[in-house]
Order: C-alpha cells, then structure tokens, then sequence
C-alpha cells in the first residue's frame, strides 16, 4: 500500500510540472511563430519602402526627361509594391495593423492614379509621405506586437527553467521521502520479523515479531506471532504427552518389577506366587492397552491408519462398554438409552475407542452427581450416538480447537488432565467410517457430542 502511494505520488509529482511544462512548450512555439510572422512582416515592409522609393525616383525622372525607359521602370516598382503590399494582408493580425495596410492600399491606389500624370504636382508628394507614413505605423506595430512576443517569451522560459528545478528538487524530495517512508514502513519491520523467525527457527520459542504498525506487514508479523505461540503450546502438548505417557507406563511397570522381585523372594509359597503373577498379568494388559492406545494416535496422526470394516452392532457394544464403565464410576450416574437396533459397517476395535473416549470425557469434565446419557438411535440413513453431560461446556471459540490435535479448550486444563489427542483420534476414526461428528454446547449447561455413522 506504501509502495502504491509513493508511486502515485511520484507520478502526480512529475505529471503535474510535466503537463504544465508541455503547456508552456506549445506557447511559446506560438510565441516564436509569432515572433517569426512579425519579422517577416517587417521585412515585407521594408522591401514596400524600398519599392515606393524606386517608384518615386523613377517616376521623377520620367516626368522630369519623358524617356520612357524611367516610366518603365516606375510602372514596375509600383507593381512591385502592391505586390508586397498584398503580401502584408496576412500579418495583419490586430486591429492597428488591419487599419495601416487599409491606408497602405488607398495610397498605392492614388499613387498609381498620380503616376500617370505626366507633370510631377505637390499633390504627388503630400501622397507619398502619406503612404510612408502608413507603411511605417505598420511597422511600428508589428514592433510593438514582436517585442511583446520577445517579453512573453523571456517570462516564459524563467517559468520553464523555475518548473524544471522544482521538478528535480521535488523529484528528489519524494525519492528521499519515500526511501525514508520505506525504511521506516517496510524494511525495519522486515527485518525484525526475519530475526524473529531465525530466532524461533533456532529454538527460541518465546522469540516474537513486534507489530509496528498496522499494515500489511503488521498482519504478516501477527500472523507469525500467531502461528508461533500455536508451535510453542503444540510443543508445550507435545511434552506434556509425552510426560504423562511415561507416567502411564511408570506405574504398571514398577509393579511388574515389584511382583517379580516377590516371586523371587517367597518362590515356595504357592498361593502369594499366583498372586504376584495376577498381578503381573493385569499389569501387563494394562501395558498392552496403553501401547495399543498410543498406536492408535500415532496411526491416527500420521494417517497411516487402517479401518477393517465388518457388521457391528452398535448398540450391543455400546451396552458392554457402558455396563463396563458402570462398574467402575461410583461418583456419576449413567443413564443408557438404547432404541432398535442400530448395525453399521466399521471396525469394532476403532469404535471401542470412540465410545469409550466419549464416555471418559463426559465423566472427566462433569461435577460429581451429575448424569451422563448415552443414547442409541436410529435416524435413516444413520446410526446416531450421542453421549450428554452436565459440566462446565465448551465456549464458541473453543469449537475449532477441540479437534485438533493437542488442542484443548482454555478451561479444559483446569478441570482435567489430557493428551489433546482424544478428540481429534474420535474424529479421524469417524470420519474414517464415512460418519461425521458434532457437538451442541453452551457455557453453564453441559455439552453434547454426536456421532452419525452411516447404517449398515
């Protein structure tokens, strides 16, 4: 936007003086034309004297000798001066001009009637003198009008040299301006956003654009900023998976290496061995789930994952998972709705994983006391799943966050440990089945989410 604005302005910088100076250009052609017309003119003026004294000495001479070589003459003289004279008609321009040439012609025209007289009379002379004081008024004013050609001009050029400095200086003017503008707008905001990004790209999460101004370039540097406080929590998530899977696998772990450590110690003692090795087996399933779990996401993730779809009745899985759930929860209610029977093409396996999920979350998020509904029904073509808590909900803005991967809603760490996989695993492998997933929620009032899978 800059970089238009110093262009425009550069071009009305130059178009203007330009304009102005092409303007001047063209009068003061008209000027010289002028100037040119003028001088003609008086050269034609010149040669008129020139002829009317010719006539005036050859016509003397014939009337004074009567040898008709001097009328000869004077007769050509004369015509050539009314040939000049008719010459004149076009530089007479002014009003002045117009009326000198009218008594040039009168005067030739006596002239002419006087020349064929063959005695020379005072009326002869008094004729001439008035026609030479014709010709010269003529001239006179065309004087006049070329010296104030002569003046125009020499105001004209003083303008056009005034234009051509003010052109440069102010040519230069913007340049500098604009240098300083771009500097200051373009390149010192660029560079700061290329250290930023050589610093974050070196490791330094906490390295930031400032925003100076509120440009195109100002957008550039709030969207890295945005997009380089997303890499720093992703990186943050990332950690903290990794931290709470290895808290996950501490525990089973250390019990297996406890119970093997007891085996050990009382190898006689038949009845404390087959606990032990109880407990060595749960432990160890429980290792196996974890690991399946962590598979699955990092199948999931990396797109790599494989659905084998068979015939699933989904509400018979549903029962089982819930009656399994039921078991375990002692803190909220359950409530299962379960309406006809609902058979969809998927991999059980995978859709183990998204009811158990969506339960887990529901009973995580939800106050102690509260129900949990978990409804079956079929809605042509699909199966809908659909599991309702009464927790805190989820805000508008965190909509677009839940189901990506490590994203979690800005309460969601206040109130609950997690990956941030969970939900963006349920969508993949939804998604997968050619289902989609929804959710319905307002602050205050529990949350819905809703899975539609298409019917077998």
């Amino acid at each position: 936007m800059l970089v238009a604005l110093w262009a425009v302005s550069i071009l009305l910088g130059w178009t203007i003086p330009v304009a102005g100076w092409l303007t001047a250009s063209r009068r003061l052609e008209n000027l010289t034309h002028r100037v040119i017309a003028d001088v003609r003119a008086l050269d034609a003026a010149r040669k008129l004297e020139l002829a009317i004294f010719a006539h005036r000495r050859e016509d003397l001479l014939w009337k004074a000798t009567h040898l008709d070589d001097h009328q000869r003459r004077a007769d050509a003289a004369l015509r050539e001066a009314e040939r000049t004279a008719s010459s004149l008609d076009t530089h007479g321009t002014t009003s002045g001009e117009q009326t000198s040439l009218a008594e040039i012609r009168q005067g030739l025209t006596m002239l002419q009637e006087l020349s064929k007289s063959p005695s020379s009379t005072e009326a002869d002379t008094q004729s001439v003198y008035r026609l030479l004081e014709a010709v010269g008024r003529f001239e006179a004013e065309n004087e006049s009008q070329m010296e104030e050609s002569m003046r125009v001009s020499d105001r004209l050029y003083a303008s056009m040299s005034h234009w051509a400095v003010g052109l440069l200086v102010g040519t230069a003017g913007l340049l500098a301006a604009g240098a300083w503008v771009i500097g200051r707008r373009v390149l010192h905001p660029t560079v700061t956003l290329t250290r930023a990004a050589r610093a974050f790209g070196d490791g330094d999460f906490t390295a930031r654009a400032p925003v100076l101004h509120a440009d195109e370039l100002g957008v550039l540097a709030e969207t890295f900023n945005n997009m380089a406080d997303d890499i720093a929590n992703r990186e943050k998530d990332r950690l903290r998976f990794v931290a709470m899977v290895v808290h996950d696998l501490k525990n089973p772990v250390f019990a297996i290496e406890m119970a093997i450590r007891l085996l050990r110690a009382s190898p006689a003692d038949e009845q404390k061995r087959d606990a032990y090795l109880d407990a060595v087996t749960d432990e160890t399933r429980r290792l196996r789930t974890i690991v399946r779990d962590l598979s699955d996401d990092i199948q999931v993730v990396s797109g790599s994952f494989v659905v084998r779809k068979v015939a699933v009745d989904l509400c018979a899985l549903v029962r089982q998972l819930v009656q399994a759930q039921t078991a375990a929860v002692t803190d909220h209610h359950i409530v299962l709705n379960l309406h006809g029977a609902c058979t969809v093409l998927g991999d059980a396996g995978r859709l183990e994983r998204v009811v158990t999920n969506l339960i887990s979350n529901a009973l995580k998020y939800s106050p102690s006391g509260t129900s949990v509904t978990i409804r079956v029904e079929r809605k042509e073509p699909f199966a809908v799943l659909s599991v309702c808590d009464q927790g805190a909900g989820i805000s508008k803005e965190d909509f677009k966050v839940i189901f990506q991967p490590f994203g979690r809603g800005r309460s969601a760490g206040t109130l609950a440990e997690g990956s941030g996989l969970g939900l963006y695993v349920v969508k993949q492998i939804v998604e997968a089945h050619d289902g989609r997933i929804e959710v319905e929620s307002e602050l205050g009032l529990g949350a819905t989410f809703r899975v539609k899978l298409p019917l077998a």
